[in-house]
């Protein structure tokens, strides 16, 4: 299996209440699948009359290319393993090893062996590294940065849907519903 992977959020104590750190890995359960999403995003850029290199982004797209981008979403052939973690449960701080069990066990447990691509993220990069090497299944974890890599483009709107579907709006939930059905896992979790 391969993996890509990004989040949504800081670690650091809430802001206020319903802050989220959201972490989604999108999976696909060959290469082929995997090559045949990439090629699919590819299409869109062109249809789009995109740049070569432009950056499919949620936070960054205008509504025509989200609109665009989240309907083909719909027609891909992944899964996902998604952990939300509510920043208002945290006492003091916030810790990257803390956060980085939590979500290491819930890809263990859905995806051991999993082969992951993570989105530029050093500190958590570094802890789900520790906690994968020492891992009995095999599951590994490399960084890239999304700029270049149609697939972490999607992780990035996949977490992107899921930080808005845990804030619950009703737009944002209704949104998200086409997906229920790639879920692996779907967690909140309070530490």
């Amino acid at each position: 299996m391969f993996g890509y992977m990004d989040e949504s959020g800081e670690p650091g104590v809430a802001n206020h209440n319903n802050d989220h750190l959201v972490v989604s890995l999108v999976v696909f359960e060959s290469r082929d699948a995997a090559d045949k999403c990439s090629a699919s995003i590819e299409r869109l850029r062109t249809r789009l009359n995109l740049p070569l290199n432009y950056e499919f982004k949620i936070s960054r797209n205008s509504n025509k290319v989200k609109t665009a981008f989240v309907a083909l979403m719909v027609n891909l052939d992944f899964r996902t393993i998604t952990v939300s973690i509510r920043k208002d449960d945290f006492k003091k701080t916030a810790s990257y090893t803390r956060i980085a069990k939590y979500i290491a066990n819930e890809i263990e447990s859905n995806c051991p062996g999993i082969s992951i691509l993570q989105d530029s993220n050093p500190i958590l990069h570094k802890e789900l590294n520790i906690l994968f090497k020492n891992s009995r299944s095999g599951t590994s974890i490399k960084m890239a940065r999304s700029h270049s890599d149609n697939l972490l483009q999607l992780a990035d709107y996949m977490t992107g849907l899921s930080a808005k579907k845990v804030k619950g709006t009703l737009k944002a939930v209704k949104q998200y519903k086409p997906f229920i059905s790639k879920q692996i896992y779907f967690g909140e979790i309070g530490i």
